[in-house]
């Protein structure tokens, strides 16, 4: 299959590497904004002109979330467009054919991914198009899953919170670490534990600490503790609602 690939950002550089030495995958050219470069280190022709575009089978988006709409309506009209996003809704594309192939996966720069690892969720306006689409997640070793836009936009939010969210409170735990001296380091173990568990239970099941106990004295001397006005809020709203939660749970 022909796939041209628009974006060069952080999963625009992952699928690049995965489509282009793929033997039953045909990258003829990726769209990169602002680049003046012609051709990539593979050969692979480069264009940041989207009046250049050529002809291909799938015109893959992995650009921003507000970029979509405009950048599709650039595009060839029976052309099959897909985006990449996790909560833009399939019908900002103009085109009549039209789907979502949304890795479910955090990305980064400096390290590659294996696809074989991350879900794909699969969404398009015409079936022959949803089975493409499975083919080509499964090409690259991807186990694709059917979601429909709201199903994709629920999944979205909670990998927020698993993955946003959780970040943010790893971030306040390594500065208060090193506010005090402390290697994160010795956070790691815990920190894989609390993943690896999910596996085996749910996370309902799984739940610990003071607030779960309601130790009063514990969870008022970490309240003393705490400096960061903010991360103080945040300690009492998780504290709240993980009592209320299973407080619930009795009724």
């Amino acid at each position: 299959m022909k796939i041209i690939l628009l974006g060069a950002g952080k999963l625009g550089k992952q699928l690049y590497a995965a489509f282009v030495n793929h033997p039953k995958i045909n990258l003829i050219q990726w769209y990169q904004r602002g680049t003046l470069t012609e051709r990539s280190s593979d050969g692979i022709p480069i264009t940041s002109s989207l009046s250049k575009i050529y002809q291909a089978d799938i015109y893959l988006l992995a650009i921003s979330d507000d970029s979509v709409a405009e950048v599709a309506q650039k595009l060839p009209s029976t052309a099959l467009v897909v985006h990449t996003a996790g909560s833009v809704q399939m019908n900002v594309i103009p085109q009549k054919r039209k789907g979502v192939f949304y890795p479910l996966q955090s990305f980064s720069n400096n390290q590659l991914v294996d696809f074989s690892t991350i879900p794909i969720g699969i969404e398009a306006t015409e079936e022959k198009d949803v089975t493409l689409l499975m083919e080509l997640a499964q090409t690259i070793g991807s186990k694709p899953k059917i979601l429909s836009s709201e199903q994709r936009e629920i999944v979205h939010l909670a990998a927020v919170l698993v993955n946003n969210f959780t970040n943010h409170l790893l971030t306040q735990a390594a500065k208060l670490c090193e506010a005090h001296n402390l290697p994160f380091e010795l956070l790691r173990p815990l920190l894989i534990e609390t993943v690896r568990k999910t596996e085996q239970s749910t996370p309902h099941e799984s739940q610990t600490g003071p607030a779960l106990r309601n130790d009063q004295k514990t969870l008022s001397r970490h309240l003393k503790l705490i400096e960061n006005p903010e991360l103080k809020k945040i300690y009492i709203t998780l504290t709240s609602a993980i009592q209320n939660h299973y407080e619930n749970e009795k009724l």
